[in-house]
């Protein structure tokens, strides 16, 4: 399925693609901007030890945490929509990640705005849609996995510290 403004592009809270509610309230809603929110504030995973096996300790993060450049940056589709300094965001980039911990990094098919931003993952129609790949992967973060590592070199830390 993909849902998409026809003629628009309104990249704030103003409008949301999903909006999923029940005879009481609204459960969970994506913002045109990408944004996420749900209702009770929570997101998660099945994490019952019934349905795991082989528990052990993790190995230390501390090293991985130390090492991740944690960058300021634009997205070439702000950049062009709302100019230079209008839209900083704070996180990682990909490489840089991939580097130090290659399990956060997962790689997927250029779209056509990927294409758009950089033309090293190929070439677009006229009307906008992709003509060629180069074969180059988009990459991307696991974020929901960072935290748990960040977890980790926090008890770490704290275990340091007392």
């Amino acid at each position: 399925m993909q849902i998409s403004f026809s003629g628009a592009s309104p990249d704030d809270n103003t409008r949301y693609f999903l909006n999923l509610t029940d005879s009481s309230a609204t459960r969970l809603r994506i913002y045109a901007d990408g944004d996420i929110q749900n209702h009770d504030g929570t997101y998660g995973t099945i994490s019952d030890e019934r349905v795991k096996q082989d528990i052990t300790d993790a190995n230390s993060q501390w090293d991985d945490i130390k090492a991740l450049k944690v960058r300021n940056f634009e997205r070439k589709d702000d950049v062009a929509a709302y100019g230079e300094g209008k839209k900083v965001q704070i996180g990682l980039i990909a490489q840089e990640c991939e580097a130090v911990s290659p399990g956060l990094v997962k790689e997927a098919e250029p779209m056509a705005e990927d294409i758009k931003m950089s033309s090293e993952f190929g070439t677009l129609n006229e009307d906008g849609t992709i003509k060629t790949t180069t074969g180059e992967k988009v990459k991307g973060i696991s974020y929901s996995v960072l935290y748990m590592k960040a977890i980790k070199a926090l008890q770490e830390a704290m275990a340091k510290i007392e």
